[in-house]
């Protein structure tokens, strides 16, 4: 953590906290830190005063600031020498959007400039309008770099200059109303997430000893009850514990449909209460719900590219060097500066920049409402690409509500001895078998002392000491590789535990686990959406293994694995050619989900997992699977869509201007008309899932 100017003394300098979160010769990203985070458009507007700084960019939901300056220049100096650009306070909220007329209102001025003829007034207001522009335009020459900024900006002052002021006018205003599509999409997705949080500018209700006194919501803790009137918006995740009424989940789903809610119902920041009066019990609050994980998310994929988005973005721009010198050559050979023009006009690269990050914007909100949280748009892309699955068993494909059948304990041992110390060596690990384990205990009434220590191998099982007694709880090998001896495997021990007590094999627990009700149909849509193999992983026995591979119908599994197993069998595939999606649950999963193309975690997975994981699903329907597929395919059928939108209209546009046949306003409206065509395309992920194959 890094402080800008903390130097006693000095109260006319701007100081915040942050953390560099990615640094380029003349670009860097930071973190502001929590305390100053208010504070995010003021530090936002002093950098862009600062004359070393040629471009901002403030993200509230992330904290992040990007800043582009010149290359010889550290940010850290700026930082240190910042002032403020106005008072040293937070603007209000309402300053933070603007009403759409007045977003539009320089496209529109540049437009009825142009149409209003040529002369001095009408070129002043469209270079006026064309400032953005000429300041994208200069912050890629001083990062020496050549990109269609700079031809938009030549363009644009020819036109001028040659008195075109109705061409002047109409690119200007078709190019600014391309960027403001792109940024109308992000504020949509943004608002969309404060609509999801729910909070009231009002505070929010909290049952007190009788009472409803109305708190911030940054007084809220889990546990708190919340109480809901008709009308008002849920602030919370939770469950309800008193109450009914009928909640609108119109804000997540789409779904007009309005559901009976009861005692025990879950509720999610965001839903609304149509009718009744219910009390709700949090579960999450702010950045731990459903919605301000989402609203991470987008808000760092925000300044993130997909690989697609990025290699277009740079043949775009390549050409930008051949359009010039092309222009240049045909001005040399005919005599005629309207021809260079038209040519300068045609660009790829600003359809490209609009139209492919909104699309992957918007899929991920659309992924959202549906469950299904993308943490980048490398994410949504990688799944598009997948062509093997390989599913995690317990917790994953199974319930992973895993229950104890029996003891079967060696001869004079007793069963109820065996299960309190096999529970006592589980202690707190987070894991499907091991809460079962101690769930049977508690249910038995038997006293759980604490180990004195614990070894936790993954996939494995662990070793204890507990009471003076060294215990192992796990699979046949770790008891194996510790020289104990055991019985021989039996069919009917699918799922099985076994105890050993100071290196003495004493029992086995039974266990029993459930395929979930949604893995067959989740397997058979993956299916039709067009992936290839689909295997089983598991570091249980090859008999439960087969069982469930038989059940759904898959490719195949592997059995008895090792988290390094799992980890060397997504390797092999990937060696094979394979694109491989992990889907898992469990701190055993998070190695080989990190080795995969791309990764998925099921919600009550581990924090490791959920954390590894580049796709996190946000119910237990595990359909929610073949839903992501289909909407990153979708995505990404929809973005070659784009790319043909602005690419085949601007080719052909650019043969005919190089030939002659073109002028520039025509070459105006084929180029720049074409990036709003598909930048409203790039929209289409927000009207609904995308038609399942049949």
């Amino acid at each position: 953590m890094l402080a800008a100017d903390q130097r006693p003394g000095r109260q006319s300098r701007l100081r915040f906290r942050f953390t560099v979160v990615h640094r380029l010769p003349g670009r860097v990203r930071v973190r502001v830190d929590p305390a100053d985070a208010p504070r995010g458009e003021l530090i936002a507007a002093a950098l862009g005063l600062h004359p070393e700084v040629t471009e901002v960019r403030w993200t509230a939901a992330a904290r992040s600031l990007t800043v582009n300056f010149r290359p010889e220049t550290e940010f850290e100096e700026i930082a240190k020498g910042l002032r403020p650009a106005v008072p040293d306070q937070a603007p209000p909220d309402g300053a933070r959007s603007r009403p759409l007329w007045r977003e539009f209102l320089a496209p529109a001025a540049a437009l009825a400039a142009g149409l209003a003829g040529a002369g001095a007034v009408s070129g002043l207001i469209v270079g006026v309008c064309a400032l953005p522009i000429l300041r994208r335009a200069a912050s890629s020459v001083l990062r020496r770099e050549l990109n269609v900024d700079v031809l938009d900006t030549i363009a644009i002052a020819l036109l001028l200059g040659t008195g075109n002021v109705l061409a002047g006018g109409v690119s200007v205003m078709l190019i600014e109303t391309g960027e403001r599509i792109r940024h109308r999409a992000a504020g949509r997705a943004r608002r969309a997430i404060r609509g999801w949080m729910g909070v009231s500018p009002h505070g929010v209700r909290v049952r007190n000893n009788g009472s409803e006194p109305r708190l911030p919501i940054e007084a809220v803790s889990i546990g708190d009850q919340v109480v809901v009137y008709p009308g008002e918006s849920i602030p919370v995740d939770g469950v309800v514990v008193g109450g009914s009424g009928v909640l609108d989940m119109r804000s997540w789903t789409g779904e007009s449909i309005p559901h009976d809610l009861v005692s025990g119902g879950a509720v999610l920041a965001g839903t609304s209460l149509s009718d009744g009066r219910i009390v709700v019990e949090v579960t999450a609050v702010g950045n731990q719900t459903r919605a301000g994980r989402l609203a991470e998310a987008i808000e760092e994929a925000l300044a993130a590219e997909t690989q697609v988005a990025d290699l277009a973005r740079r043949i775009a721009d390549r050409f930008v060097l051949p359009v010039l010198v092309a222009s240049g050559l045909a001005v040399a050979a005919t005599q005629q500066l309207s021809r260079a023009i038209a040519m300068l006009i045609f660009d790829y690269g600003t359809g490209i920049r609009i139209a492919i990050p909104t699309t992957v914007l918007t899929t991920m909100v659309a992924g959202a409402r549906q469950g299904i949280l993308f943490k980048s748009g490398r994410a949504v892309e990688e799944l598009a690409r997948a062509d093997t699955i390989v599913f995690d068993k317990t917790g994953t494909l199974t319930s992973g509500q895993i229950s104890v059948l029996g003891v079967v304990a060696a001869d004079g041992v007793q069963p109820e001895t065996v299960l309190r110390l096999a529970a006592a060596a589980e202690g707190h690990v987070p894991h499907p078998i091991a809460r079962a384990i101690r769930r049977a205990a508690r249910r038995r009434g038997l006293e759980l002392p604490e180990p004195e220590w614990l070894s936790y191998r993954a996939g494995g099982g662990v070793e204890a000491l507990v009471d003076g007694h060294r215990l192992q709880v796990g699979d046949r090998r770790l008891l194996e590789a510790s020289g104990v001896t055991l019985p021989s495997a039996r069919a009917s021990d699918s799922m099985a535990i076994h105890v050993s007590v100071d290196g003495q094999y004493v029992a086995r627990i039974r266990l029993k686990d459930t395929v979930r009700a949604s893995a067959r149909g989740a397997v058979d849509r993956l299916r039709r959406a067009g992936v290839r193999q689909i295997w089983l992983a598991t570091g249980d026995n090859s008999a439960a293994a087969a069982a469930v591979t038989r059940h759904l119908g898959l490719d195949g599994y592997s059995a008895r694995l090792m988290p390094e197993d799992k980890v060397a069998l997504v390797r092999r595939l990937r060696d094979k050619g394979r694109r491989v999606a992990v889907v898992g649950d469990g701190i055993n999963d998070a190695p080989a989900m990190a080795e995969a193309n791309v990764s998925v975690a099921v919600p009550r997975g581990a924090d490791l997992a959920r954390e590894t994981a580049d796709i996190v699903l946000l119910t237990e329907n595990l359909e929610d699977m073949a839903r992501a597929v289909r909407l990153a395919r979708s995505a990404m059928g929809l973005i070659s869509e784009n790319i043909g939108l602005v690419a085949i209209p601007n080719t052909v546009g650019m043969l005919l201007a190089t030939a002659g046949r073109l002028n520039p306003l025509s070459a105006t409206l084929i180029s720049n008309g074409s990036t709003i065509v598909a930048g409203v395309n790039a929209l289409r992920p927000l009207a609904g899932m995308p038609h399942e194959p049949r």
